[in-house]
This record gives structure tokens, C-alpha cells and sequence, in this order.
């Protein structure tokens, strides 16, 4: 959804907006006590009290920021310059250097603190990012008001990650100044006035378990009640998956189990690069590692013999997860009711080789159960122009019109053979989205060998929000029926 300027200057003259502009208007006082920092992201607390914020500020202000402040910068170009020379050379306080030049995995943890200082100084081209642990809220924000982010660099990359946040300056910058916001507006829009309109996420129905991770670290002080929260995993989880537990010394134990409540997400700015938010912990018998080492199948488990360093992410195979039931079985625990890793297969008679297959063999034999046929209903190749002399051509569209230079479809659809991973799923979902947008497409559909994901535009289109369906759920009357009215919209 394009920005709407009418509902934003509502917004604007209201007397939350004005308050809430006024507020990052007055950006010393704020960056210096942080309750902005705490009110529009509360769980930064979990990862720095204000004590350690305070002297962060504190610290690169005095050492690093302020040797700045009366500077003038022109251009995008000179803004970039500078934040680059300031995350490259390191801080010494007081003769004593307390990060190294060209330590940037120290640095990325350091990134939003020293935006809120540019910010400060140089809010025409810095904007504050309050989003610790919390980027998928960004992608959230981008996918609602079409804004295309750049690539998140890969993990080893530091010095990238890093200039991510320069990287997400310019594309904000773009959006600022194209839709006539003033800096202080902008960070209204940003922490205020988007979260508003985006609403929580509503999940919907959790789906199967698609594969279990090992997950690792101490539960210990986060509360006998805690029951949901940040923690890293593989950038491959999906929602619904299972996650096995193991707390490190001294408890050396394998004590729970958890269910992923959002696909693994990768945030540049996290140190550990991919996490999900874990819930509906189930509590186990402990399985110690002494028990592990002794037991005739994970004695010589890899993991195992590295003593679970390096456990977050570790995927855990469906024979890994049937011995790990086998213990816990031995142990008197009744294990019918745990959440089993569960593998889809093909409808029966079907062949799956290519994408063609999945497009001939799988999706259009459902279209037309439906009763949806092709050039009536849906048409492949849709030709969409796309700029100047170029055309683009989605998989399907379904009620459709195409009529030259007003083509339309209700429903895109993007075939592919195999979305081995998130990453592919993401890659997928951007291809598609972009061709919904010139459609006016009000449902996504991605699907593969293994299943079909629909997106729709209620509270804007997200690449966090989907429901997924197997291909052999088609066999149950009730999902059938409900994807068709998806479908049908």
C-alpha cells in the first residue's frame, strides 16, 4: 500500500501526532534519556538496562560523535563518507582503546546507538533505529508501504552488516523526501504513526511442524513464567517447528522443547544474525549429556561429541527426533502427545521432476477442481508492462482482464519447483509481490512441490504472514473449501 498522504496529514494534525513529533523534535533530550528508545521498543530492555545505554551515549558522544557536531554535510554522498570513517576507526577513552579500528562484530551491536547521535546532529540523513531484535517489524513496515529494502549482506560480512544501516538511510531518505516528510515526521511516521496502522500481526492457525532445531543457552533468569521470547536459531526455521532445548552449564541438559512462533528471520544487526520467537514450551524429563554420551546412537552424534557447542540452529533429523523420543519413553514419560516432525508427500499417481510439473501436474489439475480453466478463468504468462519497452510475465493470473495497459488480476500466482529455504521463499515473495502491485492483485499465491502459500492484502501484504497448505490437505474437505474461498475473493 502506497503511502497515503491524506490519512498521514489526519495523523499529523491530530494531537498524537503532534505530540509524537514534538517528542523526536526535541532529539538531545531524548537521545540522552532514552525513553523514546524504551517506549517504541520495551524489549530492549531484555538486552541493555539504561544504565549501559546511558554510558554508550555517553561514550561515543564525548570520544566519537561530538568532534562533528557544527560539521556541515550536502549530500547523501558526504553523509555516507563520514559514517563510514566513524564505524572504521575504532574509540579510545582516555588513552585506552575500547574498540579495536576495524572491529565491526563489535560494532554492529553499537549501530542503533550511534544513529540516534547522527541523528541528532544530522537528521536531514540519519534517522534513529530502534529496532533491536526486532527487524522483522522493519520488513513488516517496508511490505505495507512498498518500500523496497536492500539485501541483507551474509553473516561473515561485518563491515557490510554495518553499513546496512547506511544502506537503509538512503532508501528512508527516498521516502522522506518523496513524500514531503520532514526528519522528525519521518521518525514519527516510523515508531508511531506505521506500528498504528500495521496493528499486531495476526498469526492464524499454527502449521505442522516442517522440521526440528536444537536450540541452546541457560532459561535461568528470564523467569519461572516466561513463556515466550527472542532466541538465535537457524535463518531456515519456519513457524510451527519444533525446537529442542539445551541448557548449557551447569545444567548440561536437554529440558524442553518449544514451538517457533514466526519464520527464522535474518537481522543484520544481531550479532548471531538469525533468530525466531520461541512459545508453548513443553517441559520434558532431562536428558542429561552424560545420558546422551552413553546412549548407543548419539554417543557418536556430532553435537554430542562437541558438547553442543555451536547448538543453535543445529538441525535435527527425523531419526535424531525418534531416538530422542525412544529416551524420554525410557525415562516413563508418555511421548504420544509431542509435536511430530511432519513430512508432506504428493498427491497419489503424481510426478514432480521440474517447475512444469508442479504447474501441470499439481496446480492447474486444482484450478480446475475448482472450476477455474485456463484463458477462462486464469491465464499463464500474463505479459505486464513494467516500464519502457519492458515486459514481465507472471506464472498465472487468476480472474484476470487483459486488457492491454489495464491488465488486472485478483489472484498472482508464482509456480516454483522446490523453495528449498527461506531465503528462496523470500526471493519468491518479492517477485511476486512486485507483479501483485501492478495487477492491483489483492491474493498471493506461491506454491511447489511441497505446498502452496497464500498471501493476501488484509492489513497490507507481508512476507510474515501467509497460511500454508500441503497438497495432500486437498483430500480434506474443509481446507479444500477454504483455500477455494481465498481463491474466490
Amino acid at each position: 500500500m502506497k503511502f497515503n498522504k491524506y490519512l498521514w496529514n489526519l495523523y499529523k494534525n491530530s494531537s498524537e501526532g503532534k505530540s509524537a513529533i514534538a517528542a523526536f523534535s526535541d532529539r538531545k533530550e531524548w537521545m540522552e534519556e532514552e525513553c523514546l528508545f524504551e517506549k517504541y521498543n520495551p524489549k530492549i530492555k531484555d538486552s541493555f538496562n539504561s544504565e549501559v545505554i546511558c554510558g554508550i551515549l555517553e561514550d561515543f558522544w564525548c570520544y566519537k560523535v561530538s568532534e562533528h557536531e557544527g560539521a556541515e554535510l550536502k549530500s547523501l554522498e558526504e553523509a555516507g563518507k563520514l559514517y563510514e570513517e566513524i564505524i572504521s576507526t575504532g574509540l579510545i577513552i582516555e588513552s585506552e582503546e575500547v574498540l579495536k579500528i576495524g572491529d565491526f562484530d563489535r560494532m554492529l551491536e553499537l549501530i542503533p546507538f550511534l544513529s540516534m547521535e547522527l541523528n541528532y546532529l544530522f537528521g536531514e540523513y540519519f534517522f534513529p533505529y530502534i529496532y533491536i531484535d526486532e527487524f522483522y517489524q522493519l520488513t513488516r513496515l517496508a511490505d505495507y508501504f512498498e518500500i523496497e529494502l536492500p539485501p541483507v549482506p551474509k553473516k561473515p560480512d561485518y563491515k557490510s552488516r554495518c553499513m546496512y544501516y547506511w544502506e537503509l538511510c538512503k532508501v528512508f531518505y527516498r521516502f522522506r523526501t518523496e513524500n514531503g516528510l520532514s526528519p522528525d515526521e519521518f521518525s514519527a511516521f516510523m515508531y508511531d504513526y506505521a506500528p498504528n496502522v500495521l496493528g499486531t500481526e495476526e498469526k492464524g492457525k499454527m502449521p505442522k511442524p516442517s522440521a526440528a532445531w536444537f536450540i541452546g543457552g541457560l532459561i535461568e533468569g528470564y523467569g519461572t513464567h516466561w513463556t515466550t521470547g527472542f532466541w538465535q536459531t537457524n535463518m531456515d526455521t519456519k513457524r510451527g517447528d519444533i525446537l529442542v532445548h539445551y541448557e548449557t552449564s551447569p545444567v548440561s541438559a536437554i529440558t524442553c522443547l518449544w514451538i517457533a512462533q514466526t519464520d527464522g528471520v535474518v537481522d543484520p544487526f544481531f550479532h548471531y544474525y538469525s533468530n525466531t520467537y520461541i512459545g508453548d514450551r513443553i517441559a520434558i524429563p532431562k536428558i542429561s549429556l552424560k545420558d546422551l554420551k552413553a546412549d548407543g546412537y548419539f554417543s557418536n552424534h556430532p553435537l554430542v561429541r562437541k558438547n553442543f557447542q555451536g547448538v543453535n540452529g543445529w538441525p535435527v533429523t527425523g531419526k535424531d527426533y525418534s531416538e530422542l523420543l525412544r529416551m524420554l519413553a525410557a525415562k516413563g514419560f508418555d511421548t504420544s502427545a509431542l509435536p511430530q516432525i511432519y513430512t508432506p508427500s504428493l498427491p497419489e499417481g503424481v510426478t514432480v521432476n521440474n517447475e512444469r510439473d508442479v504447474e501441470v501436474n499439481l496446480l492447474e489439475p486444482l484450478l480446475n477442481s475448482m472450476g477455474w480453466y485456463e484463458h477462462k478463468d486464469y491465464i499463464r504468462q500474463l505479459p505486464i508492462h513494467a516500464g519502457r519497452g519492458h515486459r514481465i510475465f507472471p506464472d498465472y493470473a487468476l480472474h484476470y482482464d487483459n486488457k492491454p495497459e489495464e491488465e488486472k488480476a485478483k489472484v498472482l500466482i508464482e509456480a516454483k519447483y522446490h523453495m528449498k529455504n527461506n531465503q528462496e521463499i523470500e526471493a519468491a515473495f518479492l517477485q511476486a509481490f512486485s507483479y501483485a502491485k501492478l495487477l492491483l492483485s489483492s491474493v498471493i499465491i506461491l506454491c511447489d512441490k511441497e505446498c502452496i502459500m497464500v498471501y493476501d492484502d488484509k492489513n497490507g501484504f507481508s512476507r510474515s504472514r501467509y497460511r500454508k497448505y500441503y497438497w495432500e490437505d486437498m483430500k480434506n474437505p474443509d481446507l479444500y473449501n477454504e483455500l477455494k474461498n481465498k481463491l474466490n475473493t
